[in-house]
């Protein structure tokens, strides 16, 4: 079975950074145009605090693609790359106007990696990435994804606190992409809107941890987690498929707004 990616809040910056001469279109043009649609929102002047759903949603369905196909690499040293992406992600330091948005970009990626953890190493959850091949996940996207949730009889309430918790993933991710943008082009944003982005990151942060203990994906201090009846195996994967060939971004658009 293929490895599967371990952080994924991370995926987009390392299409950007360390694979892109590897990248082939579609998924070159679709990082292309999320990359030129964020830093249009960054030089815009526009309170950058709450990208629009359709920016996240092109991060989520750039990050599935690529984690089908970095999956697909059974060559693919996932440790060494993910060292590689925080060597990359501490060269922004370089730049003195990103230092504490760098700080807070590392401090959600550690946030991300811990949960990460806490699910692969918890028995409860029954997850093993071994026994999942990610290369047969569906094409899905985020509108998708969210009427999936809404479909799998967890509650609203559970759907709405995974809902948020993909949010903070995004928002990590964005802001990641934002931060590697105005480093890599030296763009001459405001010192305002590097602010907003070191904000997000670490709220994004916070609330990512946070929604995470109370779904029980990562432990609390007595070691305890309590099991949201979610499945992460091919089983999970075949369920996208179908909510996917059923076509339901209608629905779920009006489900997360």
């Amino acid at each position: 079975m293929v490895a599967a990616p371990k952080n994924f809040d991370a995926i987009c910056f390392q299409l950007r950074k360390n694979l892109y001469t590897q990248l082939k279109s579609p998924m070159k043009k679709e990082l292309n145009r999320l990359s030129e649609d964020i830093r249009a929102l960054i030089l815009s002047g526009e309170k950058v605090k709450t990208p629009s759903n359709e920016l996240l949603s092109q991060v989520f369905n750039l990050r599935i693609k690529a984690v089908k196909w970095l999956s697909a690499d059974t060559h693919l040293d996932i440790n060494a790359m993910l060292r590689e992406i925080l060597v990359r992600v501490e060269e922004l330091k370089s730049d003195i106007r990103l230092e504490v948005l760098t700080e807070n970009i590392l401090f959600a990626l550690r946030c991300n990696q811990r949960v990460l953890d806490s699910v692969i190493n918890n028995k409860e959850f029954g997850l093993n990435t071994k026994d999942i091949d990610f290369t047969q996940l569906p094409d899905i996207t985020y509108p998708q994804f969210i009427a999936a949730l809404n479909y799998a009889n967890l509650g609203n309430e559970t759907v709405h606190k995974l809902v948020d918790w993909t949010n903070a993933s995004l928002h990590i991710e964005f802001v990641l992409v934002a931060a590697d943008i105005i480093f890599d082009e030296k763009l001459k944003v405001t010192d305002n809107t590097i602010r907003q982005l070191a904000f997000m990151v670490a709220d994004a942060a916070q609330e990512y941890s946070a929604l995470a203990a109370e779904l029980g994906f990562l432990k609390s201090n007595s070691g305890n987690a309590s099991s949201t009846n979610l499945s992460f195996d091919n089983s999970f994967i075949r369920e996208q498929k179908n909510i996917a060939d059923l076509g339901l971004d209608d629905f779920a658009l009006n489900f997360s707004n």
